[in-house]
């Protein structure tokens, strides 16, 4: 198929919504990144919004710290609906292109496509992202998208883009949801042509793309930094995709067992080391100086991510936290000679190596207390009998490394008992170093395991409320424990497993965001 000369595509995080105790943070997640470089690749230009801090035009006073309250109770901030359809008629943009990774903010890509096509319809708009894909039927039922990504999108949209350019029928295209004239769901599986023969055949995601000058600013990156940094300018950046374990409140792992529609996106691929270290060279010339690792599982392969770190230790970079990171890599599990008592023993020399390299704050994401909850929805990947996690926090905390706690408690079957269970181990944590510990309510996300089991177990419902579906919030009913004892039980663990200076300081920093316009 042929590119026509003057295609623009514009790649949009939308507008955020949230709960008003949340602390609002920017998008910049890589996925439109990745696209904006492969769109650009064929010779098709492609630029980026983020919605919730706007376009150069707009000041962070009427965008990100402009709090509009709306109907369903939710802040919404960020540019007005109105506002970025008015931006993408007036830029000319020929096909918009809506991420939607986050079941939350399902609304907001609802209501961004709506305001777009109202303001001209035959501007061409598509989505992708776990969320929209595993969602493609009630986005496609809105009537204002031509076509959902089912996979990776670095090869299956530029094919939608040509597609659409050259009237093919973007149902003929693997990898896609549409929905036909008649109102019929078209879903076309993926095949081989949708990946590529590996990671490093893609090109580089168009951080300059970014609008830095506006994050610096409001400097809220992924997660809360602990260490008291002073801002920088910061990244995503992803070395590997997918995870070798399989939990069911894990946004993909449903997909795991249907391959045959999104492709084997779950399994573990890596970029090679090369790769890593020029991407690492490329955001260090645009003047970034802090990391967020988008991987699932960062430090699955061990000797990999010694090469790497050892290589960029003189770099002069840190890091701004991780997003997946499993506990059972900080041990060595395989020389059953360095076992102390049949127990692992805690692999110094790899946590040297992050320390060196910026790691001074990872995330430490126990998940449960109770050994049959762990087995039951987090794959056994922690191993409460094998894994001493009280010396390893001891261990991280000499060293200099934060490490706050994440826990779960509020699975469908999981009783009382094991909540306290948990509660009792976080406290112990707590006695052993830890700066704080969150505790999370499992959300059944569609695309997940639990969302399944969450249906089929009657904990909620076909016609579920996106909006409701956020960690704070216990969606599931009909558990073991009542979502109203667990919100008891979750604050009252807040209140007594947490230092007063940690949730003092948290407040502070919810509300320095919220209240910003007023601060200034």
């Amino acid at each position: 198929m042929k590119i026509k000369n003057n295609i623009k595509v514009l790649l949009v995080y939308p507008p955020n919504q949230l709960m008003d105790v949340e602390t609002p943070r920017p998008d910049g997640s890589l996925g439109p990144l990745y696209l904006a470089s492969s769109l650009e690749k064929i010779g098709i230009q492609a630029d980026i919004l983020d919605a919730s801090v706007g376009s150069d035009d707009f000041a962070l006073e009427n965008t990100f710290y402009r709090r509009i309250k709306q109907g369903n109770g939710l802040i919404r901030i960020g540019m007005n609906f109105d506002e970025i359809a008015e931006y993408v008629v007036k830029k000319n943009y020929n096909f918009v292109a809506i991420s939607s990774n986050f079941t939350p903010q399902t609304t907001m890509a609802f209501r961004t496509a709506e305001a777009i096509k109202e303001k001209d319809n035959e501007i061409k708009v598509f989505a992708g992202g776990v969320n929209a894909r595993n969602l493609h039927k009630r986005f496609l039922k809105t009537g204002n998208f031509d076509g959902i990504c089912l996979s990776e999108g670095e090869i299956i949209f530029p094919k939608m883009i040509l597609a659409a350019t050259n009237n093919y029928p973007i149902s003929k295209i693997p990898g896609t949801a549409s929905i036909s004239k008649e109102g019929k769901y078209i879903l076309n599986p993926v095949d081989q042509s949708c990946f590529p023969g590996s990671l490093d055949d893609l090109p580089m995601p168009k951080w300059e793309g970014l609008p830095f000058n506006k994050y610096e600013k409001i400097s809220s990156p992924h997660g809360i930094d602990v260490t008291e940094r002073k801002a920088q300018r910061y990244a995503p950046i992803m070395t590997s995709r997918g995870c070798p374990f399989k939990c069911t409140y894990c946004h993909i792992s449903e997909e795991k067992n249907n391959s045959n529609l999104y492709g084997d996106i779950g399994s573990l691929r890596m970029h090679s080391i090369e790769r890593v270290i020029n991407e690492i060279d490329y955001l260090k010339s645009l003047n970034v100086h802090k990391l967020f690792f988008e991987d699932d599982s960062l430090l699955a392969n061990k000797e990999r991510v010694k090469t790497i770190f050892k290589k960029v230790r003189n770099k002069n970079l840190s890091i701004s936290n991780v997003n997946g990171v499993n506990l059972v890599h900080f041990f060595n599990t395989k020389d059953r000679a360095k076992w102390t008592n049949n127990q692992f023993n805690i692999d110094k020399e790899y946590l040297e190596i992050l320390k060196d390299s910026g790691f001074d704050q990872i995330v430490f994401p126990v998940e449960s207390g109770s050994k049959r909850i762990l087995k039951l929805y987090a794959t056994n990947k922690v191993n409460l009998d094998r894994m001493d996690l009280f010396k390893l926090m001891k261990v991280m905390t000499d060293m200099k490394i934060q490490a706050p706690v994440n826990m779960m408690i509020g699975f469908p079957d999981e009783t009382e008992e094991e909540i306290k269970t948990s509660i009792d181990f976080a406290k112990k944590l707590m006695d052993h170093g830890a700066p704080y510990v969150t505790f999370f309510i499992p959300i059944p996300f569609p695309g997940s395991a639990l969302f399944n089991i969450a249906l089929s177990g009657d904990h909620i419902n076909k016609n579920f409320n996106t909006d409701k579906m956020n960690w704070k919030n216990p969606v599931m009913k009909n558990t073991t424990v009542s979502p109203e004892r667990l919100i008891e039980l979750r604050d009252k663990a807040n209140q007594e497993v947490n230092t007063k200076e940690h949730l003092r300081k948290r407040l502070i920093n919810s509300a320095g965001h919220r209240f910003a316009e007023q601060i200034n």
